[in-house]
């Protein structure tokens, strides 16, 4: 268990969670693993031990969720472990859910649910933040990223939009931003091609408009080979 890393943890999460038929994502608005299910939302945050930091992200989540657990590995002594009555109860108080994660020899992950969230006995929660969070979560079309990574880049719902925006010019282009949704692209391709925040799109201009039209460049090329699977 020493070389066990909080991404470890995702994989027999995120399997637990879908198996109650929750939509789980990884990596949401800060949050490591986010589930929804008819409106709900459930956040779970992954440390490779039970920390002082883990409890102050949880109860951070929980301005935003229905229901969050912390899920750490499973102690080497499992519950015969002195400080498990101590996390146990800790959570408890505090309204948040407590998840262990074995491993078995050949390195299954098994998910034990020890505590379950409480509804919060008053009213703490932030709707700005909630709302961005779920949006988040809903506009990714899959879950690419994995929970509890660190130094790694997150595919967020906007680059998932840009991604479609640079195939489509590079199979179709060069492009006008209209041109891009008759494709199929998305609502605001000309958002992400009049602002080109990820440095991705080069524009000339339309010989027959006053407008532009668009080709996809070096960064934008990697990138859909780099994300060639999602596509």
């Amino acid at each position: 268990m020493e070389g066990l890393r909080e991404s470890d943890l995702y994989g027999p999460v995120r399997d637990y969670l879908q198996s109650l038929g929750y939509e789980v994502k990884g990596e949401v608005k800060d949050c490591d693993v986010t589930a929804t299910r008819d409106g709900e939302l459930i956040v779970v945050e992954l440390k490779r031990g039970f920390t002082l930091e883990l409890i102050y992200q949880a109860m951070d989540r929980q301005k935003v969720a229905d229901g969050v657990y912390v899920a750490v590995p499973l102690p080497r002594r499992g519950y015969l472990s002195p400080r498990m009555r101590e996390m146990q109860s800790l959570c408890r108080r505090l309204e948040l859910g407590l998840i262990f994660v074995g491993f078995t020899s050949k390195g299954t992950g098994q998910v034990d649910v020890a505590v379950h969230p409480r509804e919060a006995s008053v009213p703490r929660r932030d709707k700005k933040r909630r709302l961005a969070v779920i949006r988040e979560h809903e506009s990714r079309t899959g879950s690419a990223n994995t929970g509890g990574v660190t130094r790694k880049k997150i595919l967020t719902a906007y680059k998932e939009q840009a991604l479609l925006v640079a195939r489509l010019l590079r199979d179709h282009g060069p492009l006008r931003a209209e041109d891009i949704k008759k494709l199929g692209g998305p609502a605001n391709a000309g958002v992400i091609l009049g602002r080109n925040v990820l440095g991705w799109f080069e524009r000339e201009p339309d010989p027959q408009s006053r407008r532009y039209v668009y080709r996809p460049g070096e960064k934008a090329l990697a990138a859909l080979e780099e994300y060639q699977d999602l596509l």
